[in-house]
């Protein structure tokens, strides 16, 4: 058991989405015009998750530890070709630098003078145009972000007000592959104490709760997503999830019954809540990063993760702005949200915990606007989509057999052993991206 926890033996699948932005060389300045996006992809991974400096805490009943997760690019079940397909997308350093900027306009204006007496020399654009595999896990080789590290570098006073990645290179997964400290540093209970607290996260990187989110939005609360506790009925309407790529929880609504393989189960999904800043649920208002007298800023259907991944204005949101406001979608073409395509869901058997299936996806999207810099200067203001990620996990006929014959057995403590050992993981994320991490052996 304990080494299938280290190392759980079933492998999850991450498909990978690129939005080409295929009409970029035109004139963005007219009046009407509209990124004309194309989806790219799935760039398909294998992936693989293992445990480490696992710190076992009798006192309080819980197991700390450090997550790394490995990908394997599996090029017969992906659709393109990694190292040679063309995505045109915004430059997302130039974004981050003046997004970060904004309210510093001295120091603004001094690196708006570098990018625009380097342009030619260092061949700074408005637009990235790499290969899928640069701004995925290769990384594109930037020389202004280079140059830019250099000056942060000699000037320690300039890093306290400008945010970049600690990277020569940029790509959403660079650095990420086979990471142990990406994910950060999770405390979840045993449930040596009682049942309920079985996966349920204690602290994250040592806390109870982030600071990039006020109130109860700041929380380290929910599963971790590797341990569900076992249920003897469907006694909870929502389950919660901590995600550590968008640095909070994410609530799931109950969604009726569901079947794999002969195992009935239930089933929960992601509704409109996650992203909703406040608009129709006054809970979620804490989701909102600005002032509390500002707030709600963004319209309905994404959440600022800006402050929790590197500075860069990034929002999270469902695929193709699924359950979305139509603002979204409205100010792009080529979107075609479908809950059969893009819904968030998840399955449990109710007695052991035991993931049926997961299909977790949501999209990074980078919000456009000139932030004070030349080069952006008519850019379109729009919140525009660069990737998506779907993470997919599914009980074998072969497990789903096994556990219909654990399921006669009487004892719920079997039932809670048997789960910790056939349990597997599946993360939710966000790359820049958001992982969820639920189990499978």
């Amino acid at each position: 058991i304990y080494d299938s926890w280290l190392e759980p033996p079933v492998d999850t699948h991450l498909e990978l989405y690129l939005w080409n932005w295929t009409n970029a060389e035109e004139d963005y300045t007219l009046a009407g015009y509209k990124p004309r996006l194309e989806q790219l992809g799935p760039y398909t991974f294998r992936e693989i998750h293992e445990r480490s400096n696992v710190s076992w805490n009798d006192e309080d009943f819980s197991v700390t530890y450090y997550q790394k997760r490995i990908w394997h690019y599996e090029p017969a079940l992906s659709k393109g070709n990694l190292k040679n397909d063309i995505v045109v997308t915004i430059n997302p350093i130039l974004l981050t630098i003046g997004f970060t900027l904004q309210d510093e306009p001295l120091l603004l204006g001094f690196i708006d003078l570098i990018i625009n007496s380097n342009i030619e020399e260092m061949d700074i654009s408005p637009l990235y145009k790499v290969t899928a595999s640069e701004i995925l896990f290769e990384g594109y080789d930037d020389k202004l972000l280079a140059n830019l590290l250099d000056v942060v570098a000699n000037n320690p006073g300039i890093a306290d007000q400008i945010d970049l990645p600690p990277f020569d290179r940029f790509g959403w997964f660079y650095g990420r592959n086979e990471s142990e400290l990406y994910d950060g540093n999770f405390t979840i209970g045993t449930g040596v104490d009682e049942l309920d607290n079985l996966g349920m996260m204690r602290l994250w990187n040592g806390l109870d709760r982030t600071p990039y989110y006020r109130g109860e939005c700041g929380r380290v609360v929910g599963s971790s997503g590797e341990l569900w506790p076992p249920y003897q009925e469907p006694k909870r309407p929502n389950v919660t999830v901590f995600a550590s790529d968008i640095c909070s929880a994410m609530t799931l609504e109950f969604d009726g019954e569901f079947s794999l393989h002969g195992v009935n189960g239930y089933k929960w999904k992601g509704n409109d809540r996650p992203f909703d800043n406040g608009h129709n649920y006054a809970e979620t208002s804490c989701q909102c990063t600005a002032a509390e007298e500002e707030c709600p800023v963004l319209a309905p259907g994404t959440i600022d993760v800006s402050s929790c991944k590197l500075g860069a204005p990034a929002t999270v949101s469902y695929p193709h702005f699924y359950l979305a406001h139509p603002s979204y979608r409205d100010s792009v073409e080529g979107l075609m949200p479908s809950r059969a395509e893009h819904e968030f869901m998840m399955a449990l058997e109710p007695t052991t915990g035991v993931p049926l299936a997961v299909r977790a996806q949501l999209q990074v999207n980078l919000d456009v606007r000139p932030y004070g810099l030349t080069i952006f200067k008519g850019i379109p203001e729009v919140m525009l989509p660069v990737l998506w990620f779907r993470q997919t996990a599914q009980l074998t006929e072969e497990l789903a057999s096994d556990l219909k014959l654990l399921l006669i057995l009487p004892n719920i403590g079997i039932y809670v052993a048997i789960a910790l050992g056939v349990v597997g993981v599946v993360s939710f994320a966000t790359s820049l991206y958001f992982s969820l991490k639920v189990w499978k052996d």
